[in-house]
């Protein structure tokens, strides 16, 4: 490799360097998308994932019944 750059710095970095200048369509910005998607779609994931915990946590709240005041006979 050209430039003073050692080769084996990184995978990421040989595909940007064999891009050109990052324009549209090259391998750099190829790259960056499926960075972009693959972060969007790890963030959906975590979020539904909490979602799913807090109704589950809401769920056994209520089954074991701390969410409701103590009953008090008036017989």
């Amino acid at each position: 490799m050209t430039g003073g750059v050692a080769a084996g710095v990184g995978p990421a970095y040989d595909v940007l360097a064999r891009g050109g200048a990052g324009g549209e369509g090259s391998e750099g910005a190829d790259l960056l998308a499926h960075f972009l998607a693959d972060a969007a779609i790890k963030g959906v994931i975590v979020i539904v994932a909490l979602i799913v915990l807090v109704v589950g946590m809401v769920l056994i709240w209520k089954r074991v019944g701390r969410a409701e005041a103590p009953r008090r006979d008036d017989r």
